[in-house]
Formats: C-alpha cells, sequence, structure tokens
C-alpha cells in the first residue's frame, strides 16, 4: 500500500490525531499511524501539542492491533504455501503442463511477490507507526513491488481470458497462438511492462527526515497531491483495473455464449464425447471466472479508495471519523492481500483435474506418465479412455498423444475441429 510513515515516535498502541479540514494544505496517501490525518504541510516542524483543540487523540485497543496481525500472519502463511503447492503441481506434473497453468503459474509467482514483500512491511507498520524502520531502500522497494505485482496480476489474468477465447471460440487457431514459445514470449513481455509501467513510484515516493521535537524522524510517504501523481494513479486505475473488467466481461460473455450454443447443439446430437468435452470447458471456463470476479472484487476498496482519496475533499473521507477510517484502511489493505492468497483454493475447490495432480506430486504410487503425454493426458488405470483410442500421435500445444492410461469425466476431452471429427483430442487445463 501507498504510505506516509512520518509520526512521531513509536507508543505501546498506536495512535491517530483529528486535524480540522481547514488546515490542511495538502493530500499524502495516509496509513496505519499518526500521519493518517496530520497536516503534512507542516513538513520540518513538531506536530501540535496534545492539548491543541484542532487534535483529539484516538488509541487503536491493543487486542484490535493483534487481531490485524495475526490476520495478515495467516494469509501470509495459507498464501505462500498455497502459491508454491500451485508451482510444485505444474512444474512437477508433467500433465499439467498446459498454456493456462503456466499462466495460473505466474499468478501466482505475482501473489507470491506481493506476500514476500508487503505483508511483512504491514504487520511491521501496524505496531510500529513511526519512525520508518526499513530504511530508504525498502521505502521506494515496498510501493513499487505493489504496483509491479498489481500490473503483472492483472495482465496476466487478461491473458487467461484471451486463452480461453482462443481454445473455445477460436480452437483452430489454438495451435499456432498458444504454442510453448509464445506463451513464454507474453510472459516476458507481460513482466517488463509491469516492470516499466511501475517506474513513476519512485517519483511520487518520498523518503526523509522530519524534525520532531528535536529529534530526526525517518519518513517515507507517498504523495499524490502533484498533477504528475494524480495522473499516474488515475491512469493506472483505468488501464489497470477498469479497462482490464470490460475486457474481460466482453470476453467471458462471448465465450458463455459459445459455450450455451455448444450445449443445445450438444442436446440434439446426444453424442458422449461432444459431452464430455463441453463438461470440461465449462468446468474451467468456471473457475478461470472465479478467479478473475475475486480480483477485481478483492481490488475494488483499495481501487475505490485511491479515487477517492485523489478527488475528494478531506472532510469527504475524515467524516468516516478516525476510527472508522482506520478500520476501512485496513480493510483495504487485508483485501488485496486474501487476493494473492485465495487462488489456489479456488482451484482446490473447482478443478477436479487439480486436484488429482496434486495428488499425483505428492503421493508415490502416483507416477508421472513421461515426456510424452505433453501435459494433458489423464491419471489412473491401464486402460484406455474408447474415444481417443484412435487418437493421432502428433503432438501440439493444443492437442497431444493420450497415454495408454483411462481418462475419467473430469479430465475429459475435445476435439480439435469438426473437420477432422474425434481424430486429434487433448484435454482442457487445469
Amino acid at each position: 500500500m501507498l504510505r506516509n510513515a512520518s509520526a512521531t515516535s513509536p507508543t505501546p498502541a498506536t495512535t491517530m490525531r483529528q486535524v480540522n479540514t481547514t488546515e490542511r494544505s495538502e493530500h499524502v496517501f495516509p496509513t496505519f499511524g499518526e500521519a493518517f490525518l496530520y497536516d503534512n504541510s507542516t513538513a520540518g516542524t513538531s506536530p501540535p501539542p496534545e492539548n491543541n483543540s484542532a487534535y483529539s487523540p484516538f488509541i487503536v485497543p491493543q487486542v484490535e492491533l493483534a487481531l490485524l496481525s495475526t490476520i495478515y500472519a495467516l494469509i501470509f502463511v495459507v498464501g505462500v504455501v498455497g502459491n508454491l503447492l500451485v508451482g510444485v503441481v505444474v512444474l512437477k506434473v508433467r500433465r499439467m503442463r498446459s498454456p493456462t497453468n503456466y499462466l495460473l503459474l505466474n499468478l501466482s509467482v505475482a501473489d507470491l511477490l506481493v506476500l514476500l514483500v508487503c505483508v511483512p512491511a504491514a504487520i511491521l507498520e501496524t505496531w510500529v507507526v513511526s519512525p520508518w524502520l526499513l530504511g530508504e531502500f525498502m521505502c521506494y522497494l515496498v510501493p513499487y513491488m505493489e504496483f509491479v505485482t498489481f500490473h503483472a496480476s492483472t495482465l496476466t489474468i487478461i491473458a487467461i481470458g484471451v486463452e480461453r477465447y482462443y481454445a473455445i471460440c477460436l480452437p483452430l487457431s489454438c495451435k499456432h497462438i498458444l504454442s510453448g514459445s509464445f506463451i513464454a514470449r507474453i510472459l516476458c513481455a507481460l513482466w517488463a511492462t509491469a516492470f516499466l509501467t511501475s517506474v513513476p513510484v519512485f517519483f511520487i515516493t518520498k523518503f526523509g527526515y522530519r524534525n520532531i521535537d528535536g529529534e530526526l524522524v525517518a519518513n517515507c510517504e507517498t504523495h499524490f497531491d502533484t498533477f504528475g501523481g494524480k495522473l499516474y494513479l488515475t491512469a493506472s486505475n483505468v488501464v489497470f483495473y477498469f479497462a482490464p473488467l470490460a475486457i474481460l466481461s466482453g470476453l467471458y460473455v462471448v465465450i458463455s455464449r459459445n459455450l450455451r450454443g455448444a450445449d443445445l447443439q450438444q442436446s440434439i446430437r446426444q453424442r458422449s464425447a461432444e459431452r464430455l468435452r463441453l463438461q470440461s470447458r465449462r468446468q474451467v471456463t468456471y473457475m478461470l471466472l472465479a478467479v478473475v470476479v475475486v480480483f477485481f472484487l478483492c481490488l475494488l476498496p483499495y481501487r475505490t479508495l485511491l479515487l477517492l482519496l485523489m478527488y475528494t475533499t478531506a472532510s469527504v473521507w475524515q467524516s468516516l471519523g478516525i476510527a472508522g477510517l482506520w478500520k476501512f484502511m485496513a480493510f483495504c489493505r487485508v483485501m488485496v492481500f486474501v487476493n494473492s492468497t485465495v487462488n489456489p483454493i479456488l482451484y482446490n475447490l473447482a478443478s477436479s483435474k487439480f486436484r488429482l495432480a496434486f495428488r499425483a506430486a505428492f503421493c508415490s504410487d502416483r507416477q508421472d506418465s513421461g515426456p510424452g503425454t505433453n501435459g494433458f493426458t489423464s491419471y489412473n488405470s491401464s486402460r484406455r479412455h474408447p474415444m481417443i483410442a484412435t487418437a493421432s500421435t502428433r503432438r501440439s500445444p493444443c492437442a497431444s498423444v493420450n497415454g495408454s492410461r483411462r481418462t475419467p469425466p473430469e479430465l475429459s476431452v475435445y476435439s480439435r475441429s469438426r473437420q477432422y471429427g474425434n481424430e486429434l483430442i487433448a484435454t482442457d487445463s487445469v
């Protein structure tokens, strides 16, 4: 989260003071501390005394600080373990090495960066509001990596939606568009874009020292009161939140209509192979749609707060009161971290193939099927599936050879195209 840690020396409980809105001359993103509503135009001077009528002390109860820290710690443990397990499953189980799963792995990498860089800083800031204890390097690194991971996650979510569109609506183009080398280039371009578009954060983040009661106190702030700061944060909201939300909404509407149309045709033909194919497509698509919905819902409070702080007067968000504002800020930060934790849980709840892959990765009696599978074969039984007994032996990113094991319904297959019938069969990802 963007921060302002320019408060007085730490106390046993976090203290915040409410400032008269007429005295505030510039906007600085508030964080969990005394500088929440502090008038930063007084930088370099001592804060007003306790008995100043414009200030009323608010002390965050120790129990609330402990509860918030516990939530952060729980999110950290669950998120780190879950995202690491996603990586193990995708990299260890050859059957899971598909375009969609590589994109999901990239999303897990971005989530891990959020958890490893930002959650420890958040826990520290909860208890030690000021001075900024992490030094100048971390003052710039933490907000920069937050924006990098936000942008990388958003671009990955878009790539997943486009991949689903090609796999379901344009299957004949899938072979050329979703090759392994093409996905690798997409991921490199994605991270390069995320790193470059986050560079302006360095220019709106300031590290320095504030003279408080004759003592220099380390201070880390992220400003958006300047024209450039407002322009960048507004552009970030539009390009990496609202525009992707509109694009993905359109893509999934088209995908949903395509699946409904296929359902209608299947009800007429009553072919078991097509029924299995549609069942697999629906399962994967709905799981990925859930990931998209959770992503945008979790970031909505934070993105909304950015806009409110930039384009409303201080009196609007001060109307919540000090206690209410602190709780709302804590909620926004928790939701950002929950977004980096919940995806592995969704995979296990919604994808039977992922659950099977997890058992294959960690159970000794579940052996991998060898390099010939190319990431798309089934998991158990030595009997071949009747619908893939005549599958072609030519491999591609969208269709591959099936091994000598039976494909269960949840790992069902879909045809490469109607023109070739059932000659070339492959399973969906995840």
